[in-house]
């Protein structure tokens, strides 16, 4: 598997639909616990990904953007797709403190690599950003983001 060079890894902060966050060939995970996050992120650079197509990002980081975005994006054309609500999924976890993981996964040979790792670690959602839609893989889990023991 070749994946591109950093100066080739599209920013994913700067893809929207219609302005809200919408980051193409991107797979967003969340996770509960910031170690399993990267511990998930080092398996997966570990499978030739190149380090800059797998960030770390944390919750407050996320929610200042999310929120910033979404109060920038509030109009009919950004509401028309089902990109708002994804938005609206990754803040709430970011507000319960959840560590994110973008990894850059254009084709369907990197995504599967990169989701037999995500799929192993207890992330709270996964979602995979295609082009006209957003793949959710939702695993269940007795302690949600925030939950108790």
């Amino acid at each position: 598997m070749t994946e591109p060079s950093s100066t080739t890894v599209p920013n994913p902060f700067e893809q929207t639909d219609f302005g809200i966050f919408y980051p193409v060939g991107y797979l967003v995970a969340a996770f509960s616990n910031a170690e399993d996050a990267r511990g998930a992120q080092q398996q997966i650079i570990a499978k030739n990904f190149d380090p800059a197509a797998c960030t770390l990002h944390g919750s407050e980081e996320m929610q200042a953007f999310l929120e910033k975005n979404l109060s920038e994006n509030n109009g009919f054309l950004a509401k028309l797709g089902k990109s708002d609500d994804a938005v609206k999924v990754h803040l709430e976890a970011a507000k319960k403190g959840a560590t994110f993981l973008l990894t850059h996964a254009p084709d369907d040979e990197q995504a599967t690599s990169a989701l037999e790792v995500l799929r192993a670690a207890p992330f709270e959602f996964i979602h995979r950003y295609h082009r006209l839609a957003i793949e959710e893989i939702i695993k269940q889990d007795k302690n949600p983001i925030g939950g108790s023991s």
